[in-house]
């Protein structure tokens, strides 16, 4: 494991369940259209609550820690970057919208949201100790005597006790009570985001443009989590809606592929030797030439519909059209061993597969049942019109065209640090008019 994720990893269980995933981008929102003679809205009633530039979406992306490959799709494809500040806009949008109606004041997101603060600052104290003072094992960076003064402070003990009720209840365990080792592993863990963070406030980090992004995106996923997590009856989707869908996207459709299989089926429930027909039509490389065998599993074995379908069969025994992420199936039961003491129970099976005749999928994103892919994609259509709308409303502005890299991250974040130490030099008295420079104010009289 390298340095850089053993630094991390103690932060990420204090930061794991206060994240959730963005919404995949699918559209620009268009511009509000101003009425025909219509007098402008004054510049300040339009600005935006928030506003990143391109150099903020650079110094973002070089906070995230975004791996290597989607990191490289970021770098090269304009097209990418583009699709990622509209992610990011929505997601801010909807924590702007969460904000205005109230979600901070309920005490658990007020605590997340704090603890995320922390949480962002120790992140960037970790990073900055490893990369310029050499630092090779957390123990350098906070010691564990460090951690024990902590815990020994009489304030220490109301916020922890806090922290871990939280994670009791919205952790993995959903509510389920906490070892004494988590609790222990937890305390320790604790601790060592929360000296990190004074370490990095004395040191100046909460003062730097990036860790203020980092920040603001920490809080923005939360409350743009609880925010969707409310508001999910707005993208549910019909049956009706999925099949328009299907409609405009034949790619997605079953029909050549359902009709094929039943005929297979209405065959083999004639009586048809099913090996026969699985060698002469099954679309699954692994059967051809072996009647579709699929010899002994146990159950957790294949995927669930596939392993339901086959568990409910009597052997000798033939299915209906089962389907799957891979297609459609036609399953015959040839065998089954009950369960024996240390071994599971076990069938044997043989299958036709008729695959899907749909669009290639990504290779980041598992592999779906064509109507499962059309409900996703209603779904996020729904859900990223309501989010663009959002966007709009709240006025929230985030720059698609912005350079990628460690040498623009660098630049960045030099332009920031002199944007910064320019704001906070103090103003030269105005000259009086008419003084030529240098020259000294006569005294009356």
């Amino acid at each position: 494991m390298s340095h850089k994720k053993v630094f991390l990893a103690a932060l990420t269980l204090l930061a794991a369940h206060l994240t959730v995933c963005a919404q995949r981008p699918q559209r620009r929102p268009a511009a509000p259209r101003t009425k025909p003679g219509a007098a402008a809205t004054p510049p300040a009633r339009t600005a935006a609550p928030v506003n990143l530039t391109a150099q903020d979406m650079t110094l973002l992306v070089d906070a995230l820690d975004i791996p290597p490959q989607p990191m490289s799709r970021l770098a090269s494809s304009a097209e990418e970057r583009k699709k990622f500040a509209h992610d990011i806009a929505r997601m801010l949008a909807a924590a702007e919208e969460a904000k205005a109606t109230g979600y901070l004041a309920r005490p658990e997101l007020k605590l997340q949201t704090e603890l995320s603060r922390h949480f962002a600052i120790a992140q960037t104290y970790f990073k900055r100790q490893q990369q310029t003072a050499g630092a090779t094992t957390p123990e350098q960076i906070v010691t564990p005597a460090e951690i024990d003064a902590f815990l020994k402070e009489p304030a220490t003990a109301a916020p922890l006790a806090a922290f871990l009720e939280d994670y009791r209840k919205n952790g993995p365990g959903r509510g389920a009570a906490i070892t004494a080792a988590r609790r222990e592993d937890l305390t320790k863990h604790y601790a060592r985001v929360m000296v990190a963070m004074r370490k990095g406030v004395a040191a100046g980090l909460a003062r730097e443009r990036k860790t203020q992004l980092l920040i603001m995106l920490q809080q923005a996923q939360l409350l743009a989590g609880a925010y969707s997590k409310d508001h999910n009856a707005r993208v549910e989707v019909t049956d009706a809606e999925i099949d328009a869908y299907i409609a405009q996207h034949p790619e997605l459709s079953t029909k050549a592929e359902r009709t094929k299989i039943e005929e297979i089926l209405k065959r083999a429930q004639a009586g048809e030797d099913f090996a026969a027909l699985a060698n002469q039509f099954t679309e699954d490389p692994s059967g051809k030439g072996n009647g579709g065998d699929l010899g002994w599993f146990a159950r957790g074995t294949m995927v669930k519909p596939f392993e339901e379908a086959a568990f409910a069969l009597k052997p000798g025994e033939v299915s209906g059209v089962v389907e799957t992420v891979f297609g459609l199936h036609v399953i015959k039961l040839e065998g089954r061993r009950p369960a024996t003491p240390g071994v599971a129970e076990q069938v044997r099976a043989r299958h036709i597969l008729i695959r899907y005749n749909a669009a290639p999928r990504s290779p980041n994103s598992p592999p779906m049942a064509p109507r499962d892919k059309a409900r996703q994609e209603v779904e996020d259509e729904k859900r990223n019109r309501a989010l663009d709308e959002i966007v709009a409303r709240r006025r929230v502005r985030v720059a698609e065209d912005y350079p990628v890299g460690p040498e623009a991250a660098a630049a960045a974040q030099a332009s920031a640090q002199t944007q910064t130490g320019a704001g906070a030099t103090k103003k030269p008295t105005p000259k009086a008019p008419g003084t030529k420079p240098g020259a000294a104010r006569k005294r009356k009289g």
